[in-house]
């Protein structure tokens, strides 16, 4: 993989862990398994087989809890302290063939960053659905940032410069709902006294 198209792969893995946390990690170690895809010597348990089965059952967890409500918010409180670490996991093997010298240090640079973003704005945007709905649209919402990542993740793997280029417009889409979502929790509050 080329240099540029790896960073891409790298950054649009990060953004993506900012909604699913296991689905880029796992994919990850599928490529690092399944497409040889070097890894640096620190990471090279990522592609055991061990690891792809608990990822591979993280992953199955984490998107069927995210569809119970109650349950997807508590993901959500867990997962504002995992899913930074895990985007700096995904990234680091993209990001070492761009940069081997410095590629752990990077995958933390671009990988805590952008998850956080990701995850706060989708938190809001949560949030604010289970404020006006009382969470029964959240299923839905889930549905469709499975869906996202899924895209995002394979695009990533097969045409890493779009997907970077999607990721970027998504994110986005995602920053200017969650505005919208914190303008009217704003402007609903009662004024001090």
């Amino acid at each position: 993989m080329e240099a540029a198209a790896a960073l891409a792969t790298g950054i649009v893995l990060a953004a993506s862990a900012g909604l699913r946390a296991f689905l880029p990690v796992f994919a990850a170690a599928l490529g690092a398994r399944f497409l040889g895809m070097p890894v640096p010597d620190y990471l090279a348990w990522i592609a055991s087989p061990a690891t792809l089965i608990i990822f591979g059952a993280a992953t199955v967890f984490e998107i069927l809890g995210d569809k119970i409500p109650v349950v997807d918010n508590a993901l959500d409180a867990i997962q504002s302290v995992t899913k930074p670490l895990l985007a700096a996991l995904a990234a680091t093997p993209f990001i070492f063939q761009f940069a081997p010298e410095h590629a752990a240090a990077l995958g933390l640079a671009v990988g805590v960053p952008l998850a956080l973003g990701v995850h706060a704005a989708k938190a809001t945007v949560r949030a604010g659905s289970t404020a006006t709905t009382a969470g029964a649209v959240n299923p839905l919402l889930s549905v469709v940032e499975d869906a996202l990542v899924i895209v995002a993740v394979v695009l990533a793997f097969v045409l890493p410069l779009l997907a970077l280029l999607l990721t970027a417009l998504l994110l986005g889409q995602l920053v200017r709902a969650a505005r919208a979502v914190w303008r009217r929790r704003v402007a609903s509050r009662p004024p001090a006294a």
